[in-house]
């Protein structure tokens, strides 16, 4: 006669425990990938948020001189540094990001291409934009 185990109720207890520690396990990973994707997508708009108003007060700046030397000064004023109309910089938000600015200047059309960077990444741009104005003097 062949003996047949039979399952006790502690064998059943420790069995659902098992199966209750891979689901609370399951879960756990299911959330922290959440959490984790929530994190990098608020420090990514962050960096572009920041840059955005960066570049926007850059584009006040151009969008309210009428020659290109008080454009230059504006910037100058405004704490960027570099050759006068060919190219800005300025470091923000604590030195961790930088604007640059390349200007040309052709007759009466002043453009700047604007591009923002981590300082920590120069060659990946967070947020970059062509602006061109038309200058009275």
């Amino acid at each position: 006669m062949k003996f047949k185990r039979r399952l006790t109720s502690g064998d059943l207890l420790l069995l659902e425990l098992v199966f209750a520690i891979i689901f609370f396990c399951l879960t756990m990973s299911a959330s922290m990938a959440v959490f984790g994707n929530a994190y990098e997508m608020s420090s990514k708009a962050e960096s572009l948020d920041s840059a955005i108003r960066e570049s926007n007060s850059a584009i006040e700046i151009i969008r309210s001189g009428d020659s290109a030397e008080a454009i230059d000064a504006a910037f100058a004023s405004a704490g960027y540094t570099g050759a006068a109309l060919r190219s800005y910089a300025k470091e923000y938000d604590n030195g961790k990001y930088k604007i640059d600015i390349e200007v040309s200047v052709s007759g009466k059309l002043y453009t700047a291409v604007i591009n923002c960077y981590k300082q920590s990444e120069p060659e990946t741009s967070i947020y970059d934009i062509s602006i061109k104005h038309a200058l009275s003097k």
